[in-house]
């Protein structure tokens, strides 16, 4: 079963102010945000709506909310003890990295908005099983690496594996 959380006021508050910022921020220190479009939807609303699947996983893990970052996180989005989660949000039913290189955390969560309040946490997936299951795909801006929703493992096994690999740090 694919779990949705439900996001309360608060935390879509703090998706929205987050969202906007992070790009308002970008634009005054004179980086361009990414034009590529996610669903029809502009560089801010693909920003709120990955801080909404972000505070998802925090709530569903029951971990630290996400922080604001300003130009960067770095590829990392959340902690889980000592594990490192790179949240992504998509209207498509694939995680997608850019390269390889992109993946920088210990793991990636899938995530979906379904409602304007409800997130789909569609699945997860460590570095090393995303370098071997993911294949080359190109949306029209250039080849990335994909792996499908259906190549990613279900959210119920996410705290085993990350407290095993908490014991190796």
């Amino acid at each position: 079963m694919t779990p949705k959380v439900t996001l309360n006021r608060q935390d879509m508050h703090a998706s929205y102010v987050m969202g906007t910022d992070t790009v308002a921020v970008c634009k005054l220190m004179g980086f361009q945000p990414r034009e590529e479009i996610m669903g029809g939807k502009n560089r801010s609303e693909q920003n709120i709506e990955g801080y909404k699947a972000e505070f998802a996983v925090a709530r569903y893990l029951q971990i630290d909310p996400p922080i604001m970052s300003w130009v960067t996180d770095y590829g990392v989005d959340l902690w889980f003890g000592d594990t490192a989660i790179d949240v992504k949000c998509s209207v498509k039913d694939e995680l997608i990295f850019d390269k390889f290189s992109s993946f920088k955390a210990d793991a990636a969560i899938l995530c979906a908005v379904r409602d304007s309040n409800v997130v789909e946490l569609r699945g997860w997936v460590s570095v090393a099983d995303f370098e071997a299951r993911a294949r080359d795909h190109d949306y029209g801006y250039g080849p990335r690496k994909i792996v499908s929703v259906g190549d990613l493992n279900p959210m119920d096994s996410f705290g085993n594996w990350a407290n095993q690999n908490n014991l190796k740090t």
